[in-house]
């Protein structure tokens, strides 16, 4: 993908989620009366086996050295979306441009055979994209946004995001559960368990 086409699709994600709304980032005061983690949007360390430190080079290492979310990589550049993830804002190259809820290679090996074989072939490359998109938030994720229980996503569609009665876990659309995150560069992977299916897919 070109610097122009990466350029819109940046644009086309922050003025996405500044549609819904400026929130502050997530604190601990206010997580207290969430009782949940801040490392979860938030986590500490640095990138392992990334060259370059940024989403797109975790993704490219994923392929390569990780099990965990290696099927989500690989569609990933399938889609011809790689490259946007090595975005960095010039001003500040660590700030944090995305948060990507990275299904596990389990959560992609749940998916109805049908339904991952069409997400595969080369004429469904836009639903694939679409799919992926649906699993992208520009920047992290917010303490006002997990108390209105929705964020933007890149495909153009909310997702829903609920903390449970406990406040000790979070959920996406009421399936899939956030197990973990990690630290690049550039943004936030974040794994969850199942994949998400934006309405009217096929």
């Amino acid at each position: 993908m070109d610097s122009q086409n990466q350029t819109n699709w940046i644009k086309k994600l922050t003025g996405a989620v500044a549609a819904v709304g400026v929130s502050a980032l997530i604190s601990l005061p206010v997580l207290a009366q969430f009782n949940y983690s801040a490392s979860i949007f938030n986590p500490s360390g640095g990138t392992s086996r990334s060259v370059d430190g940024t989403i797109a080079g975790e993704l490219d290492s994923a392929i390569k050295y990780y099990r965990d979310f290696q099927a989500f990589a690989e569609a990933v550049n399938k889609a011809g979306l790689t490259d946007n993830f090595r975005a960095k804002d010039q001003a500040d190259p660590n700030k944090v441009l995305f948060t990507v809820f990275a299904p596990t290679d389990e959560a992609f090996a749940a998916l109805p055979t049908d339904i991952r074989e069409k997400l595969f072939k080369p004429e469904n490359k836009d639903k694939l994209a679409k799919v992926l998109n649906y699993h992208v938030v520009a920047g992290q994720v917010t303490a006002k946004e997990i108390e209105a229980g929705v964020v933007q996503t890149a495909a153009g569609m909310p997702m829903k995001i609920q903390l449970n009665q406990a406040g000790d876990q979070l959920t996406l659309n009421d399936a899939s559960v956030v197990q973990s995150s990690r630290r690049t560069a550039n943004g936030v992977i974040v794994l969850v368990d199942k994949v998400l299916l934006p309405p009217d897919l096929f």
